[in-house]
């Protein structure tokens, strides 16, 4: 539930620098089977981390679900920041679209389900809590780009304009039917992913391209294309990378409006990832195993260059 901050500088000697408790919703894992009863959480003896199916004869009782998880994995926040500064001069931080926080100007902005925190980080190893801003919908991702947030939420994408970074405003909202959607931008269009078969109740699995104006917000979408189980997605310049679950990574051409056109460049079956950042010809892609990386110069023939192995306990 903390907000640490930790000097990479030296990767030798790395450093926490700051913490700031109890910021964050106390958080559970998801269960494998979430139809049984969980046992009551003891929360002064830490955090859970997992779960085991046992039996205990107790008094049958039905109580509110009182705890926060949702169906993204502890793996969605992860960010990567892009450029030497990612504090100040109106600089960004460069994340995934699975992310819920980011950088822009002197703040970190940080959501939760309902919830956007502030914090301003004009002294990086020392952020400050500045406020809380209510949302207006069940936030599962987060993206800034351009000045401007935008949140996935179940049934659909609302943006707010950072103009004054300390306090976001709403510039408007693309509905679309209920389905978890993970969102990135560039050149004023949306590349929104819609998923089924979640905790998000959605029924279509499909990539939507949208058009956006006067401030991001008007909205018109230019097209939709059919995938097979779509998670995070990344773009940069003339290419986009949609993870599509088992159906593996799938490399697009963004400007093919036509779906029964050749709007796929390549496909990589075998690699199966969770969200993908493209960065300078390098993609870094986080899957169910661990963070990989790939270069792609060669757009049709991309090549693993390094990965770090992670270990669920």
């Amino acid at each position: 539930m903390d907000l640490v901050v930790i000097d990479v500088s030296n990767l030798d000697d790395m450093k926490v620098t700051g913490r700031i408790e109890d910021v964050f919703p106390y958080t559970i894992p998801k269960a494998e089977n979430d139809q049984l009863p969980y046992a009551k959480i003891e929360k002064e003896k830490g955090v859970v981390i997992g779960w085991e199916i046992g039996r205990e004869k107790r008094e049958l009782e039905t109580v509110p679900y009182p705890y926060y998880y949702d169906e993204m994995d502890a793996s969605s926040s992860w960010s990567l920041n892009e450029g030497s500064s990612p504090i100040g001069g109106g600089s960004i931080g460069k994340s995934g679209s699975m992310a819920r926080f980011g950088i822009y100007d002197n703040y970190l902005y940080a959501a939760t389900n309902y919830q956007l925190c502030l914090f301003n980080v004009s002294t990086p190893a020392k952020p400050v809590k500045e406020g809380i801003q209510n949302l207006n919908g069940n936030i599962e991702t987060m993206f800034i780009h351009d000045g401007y947030i935008f949140f996935g939420a179940p049934n659909g994408m609302m943006v707010y304009s950072l103009k004054i970074p300390s306090l976001p405003q709403h510039a408007g909202t693309y509905s679309h039917i209920t389905s978890c959607d993970p969102v990135v931008v560039q050149d004023s269009i949306a590349y929104v992913t819609l998923r089924a078969g979640t905790a998000c109740m959605g029924g279509v699995n499909r990539l939507d391209i949208i058009k956006m104006s006067h401030g991001y917000s008007e909205y018109e979408l230019l097209a939709s294309y059919s995938m097979s189980e779509p998670y995070g997605l990344g773009i940069d310049k003339d290419v986009l990378f949609v993870c599509d679950g088992k159906a593996g990574l799938k490399v697009i051409d963004p400007t093919q409006r036509d779906p029964s056109g050749d709007w796929i460049i390549a496909h990589f079956p075998e690699i199966q990832t969770y969200d993908v950042i493209p960065v300078n010809g390098y993609l870094f892609l986080i899957g169910n195993d661990g963070f990989y990386l790939y270069d792609y110069s060669d757009i049709k023939n991309i090549k693993q260059t390094g990965y770090i192995p992670v270990v669920k306990n």
